[in-house]
Formats: structure tokens, sequence, C-alpha cells
């Protein structure tokens, strides 16, 4: 019960997480695609899409966490791509 934007933007956030220093966010973020995949109620599918949702914004959410790369450009750049992809999924989530 997982549409292909959706499943597509949560890989990408969860493969630059995961390579960027940020293992356990991306753990998590894994999980979230499992319980949507194996959803067999829309409570359920509206629960975690209100979970990925909250992840979005405030301490501790995708915009900020810290990223770690080889220099300052390619960490830059992981988080220009992290804003970006963090802004998509909090629209894609907004109506829960």
């Amino acid at each position: 019960m997982i549409t292909i934007e959706l499943a597509r933007v949560l890989a990408a956030i969860r493969e630059l997480l995961d390579a960027h220093g940020q293992a356990s966010k991306a753990a998590w973020l894994a999980d979230r695609e499992q319980a949507l995949e194996a959803a067999e109620s829309p409570e359920t599918v509206k629960l975690t899409i209100a979970e990925l949702h909250s992840i979005v914004l405030g301490m501790g959410g995708l915009f900020d966490l810290p990223l770690t790369a080889a220099s300052k450009e390619a960490t830059e750049s992981a988080r220009t791509r992290l804003d970006e992809l963090a802004d998509q999924l909090f629209e894609m989530t907004r109506n829960t």
C-alpha cells in the first residue's frame, strides 16, 4: 500500500542517510517502508504516513540531521539533496 513515488523518495533518503553517517535513521526509515508495504489496513497506512511526516521537521528531524562526507563540498551536496528529498516527503505526507 505504498505509492511508487513515495517508495522512491524513501529509498533515496534512506540511501543518503546510510552513506552519510546516519545509519540508525536509515534503518528507521527502512522499517517504515516495510510497514507500508505490508500494511493490511488503511489505519496502519495512515499511522505510518503520519510518522514519516513527523520526522521531517523539528529536533532530530531530517532538516536537523548532521551528515558526514569526505569533503566539505560532498557534505554540502548531500545536505542539499537531503533537504530536497525532505521537502518532497513532507509534501507527500502532508494530508494525514
